[in-house]
């Protein structure tokens, strides 16, 4: 639309694009890609850089929750990254606790996820209590 090449460089107004017909991400990607990684490509892929989602939003798309289930492996075999939950002050002062919920699993323990320095300090304050 007009709005989305404004959004993306209004300096571009009067560039006649042509027009070609859109078609579905289910056709473009096939059978083998599953509805959720679809949906997620199409949010992602928006020409207006403003209707896509940020990359907090991203992590919280269904595509991601097996990552999420307690004892998820990649592959097949190997143990997700320790740091997976982790998240910067920034990151957690971004998030409402909805997000956080979503984002950080309840199995998750303070040292496996949260901020950084909140896991920091917690690390630093047992290391102090068995010391």
């Amino acid at each position: 639309t007009r709005d989305d090449l404004s959004s993306m460089n209004p300096n571009y107004l009067e560039f006649k694009f042509p027009l070609i017909k859109s078609h579905p991400w289910t056709k473009v990607f096939r059978s083998r890609t599953s509805a959720e990684a679809t949906d997620w490509i199409g949010k992602l892929l928006q020409y207006n850089p403003k209707s896509r989602p940020t990359g907090l939003q991203s992590c919280m798309h269904p595509l991601f929750d097996p990552l999420r289930e307690q004892g998820a492996t990649i592959c097949g075999s190997k143990p997700l990254p320790e740091f997976l939950f982790w998240f910067s002050e920034e990151e957690m002062a971004l998030m409402d606790d909805a997000a956080r919920k979503k984002l950080i699993p309840e199995w998750v323990s303070l040292e496996q996820g949260g901020a950084w320095q909140s896991r920091s300090r917690h690390s630093a304050a047992a290391k102090v209590r068995a010391g």
